[in-house]
């Protein structure tokens, strides 16, 4: 490798961290500006502003607003997906019920969070393939939790399959009444605390 290409790197990286920067700004500006004006009303000019660049620079990084939206639905996910691993990896060798409160109480915690994203896709029609794709990781964290409390002899084996599916279940059911109510009546913390007590009242080993 040659001393110029050498060189290169810091900046290819710099100017990488930069657009990632920008990127960041619009996504943001974007949803507030999406939850105060609403999807249809909103302007592209109001989000270039906001998120301080020139309307050039957000179709630079956006093509239009549909890329804007998908972008946006792409990042909330990730921050759901961040969050849960950020609060299972402290208990990943406790207890099998440890590991499944610390998953339920995030995925509570998280969609009790009405901050611009969530009112933003409030506003989106339901997409069934990007819900899939949510529900398959979910699923894949659940299902390292449970296999190891079967191994570890706390939880039972039989139904096994079913147990990602019924928990999940419980977990939107609770999530359906809470954006019905005050998410304050109960807490949401409170749901997650009852959902695990019944859930785990019938798979563990007495």
């Amino acid at each position: 490798m040659n001393r110029d290409s050498k060189s290169e790197a810091p900046v290819k990286r710099l100017r990488s961290r930069m657009k990632e920067a920008t990127a960041d700004a619009i996504l943001s500006a974007a949803a507030g500006v999406f939850a105060r004006d609403g999807l249809h009303a909103a302007k592209m000019e109001s989000i270039a502003e906001l998120a301080g660049v020139s309307v050039g620079t957000l179709y630079n990084h956006f093509t239009d607003r549909a890329a804007l939206l998908d972008a946006l639905r792409v990042k909330r996910r990730q921050v759901m997906l961040d969050r849960l691993d950020k609060a299972l990896a402290p208990v990943t060798e406790r207890p099998a019920r440890e590991q499944l409160r610390a998953f339920v109480t995030a995925v509570f915690a998280h969609a009790a969070e009405q901050d611009a994203f969530v009112r933003v896709l409030m506003q989106l029609p339901e997409d069934p393939a990007r819900k899939s794709r949510m529900m398959a990781e979910l699923t894949r964290r659940l299902t390292v939790i449970l296999d190891r409390g079967i191994q570890a002899g706390d939880l039972r084996a039989e139904g096994r399959a079913l147990y990602p599916a019924l928990l999940m279940g419980m977990v939107r059911g609770a999530l359906d009444r809470l954006r019905e109510a005050d998410a304050a009546n109960p807490p949401a913390a409170a749901w997650a605390e009852e959902i695990l007590r019944v859930f785990l009242k019938g798979i563990e080993v007495d």
